[in-house]
């Protein structure tokens, strides 16, 4: 499957004031925190791309698959995912995706890139209630639940230093 294509000519929305209709599928490959894009589905990307006076208006929706581990028992999951992209640059001055404007065609990949790992969560859970691993051998308890004897948590880990004789 073809990359998706994030590379436009803007050459008629700067110069004729026309819009670009943006709409592409294609590969996204983005890997943040433990999610990360499903290389086996297309995403697709549709929008808008205008020129407000001095000002580039990008206005697009990705939608994707995504699969993620869960923070807690680790299990994978995959969801569809969607998200919106509302950005104005500065055709005049730099920008802070390094886009120049003087180029003949542009890659907004860096927007689209920052705008869906914004939208990722540090913490994925796959259910509310999700358990976890068992902190003594690190077997899934959603299924089952270990029986094992309970340390004392109170107790430091560095309470057998002073065993020591010094």
């Amino acid at each position: 499957m073809p990359q998706l294509n994030t590379i436009f000519s803007l050459e008629k929305v700067l110069k004729t004031n026309s819009d670009l209709n943006v709409e592409e599928s294609g590969i996204l490959n983005i890997k943040y925190s433990g999610t990360k894009s499903s290389t086996k589905t297309n995403a697709v990307l549709r929008g808008l791309i205008t020129r407000e006076g001095d000002y580039l208006l990008i206005e697009l929706i990705v939608n994707y698959v995504a699969s993620s581990e869960c923070s807690r028992c680790l299990k994978s999951s995959t969801y569809d995912r969607e998200t919106f992209i509302n950005e104005k640059l500065y055709i005049k001055n730099e920008n802070d995706y390094e886009i120049n404007f003087k180029d003949e065609n542009i890659d907004i990949y860096p927007i689209i890139s920052e705008k869906i790992i914004d939208n990722i969560s540090l913490v994925t859970l796959c259910d509310d209630n999700c358990n976890g691993l068992c902190v003594v051998c690190g077997k899934e308890q959603n299924t089952s639940v270990c029986k094992h004897e309970e340390k004392n948590l109170k107790e430091s880990p560095f309470s057998s230093l002073s065993e020591l004789d010094l």
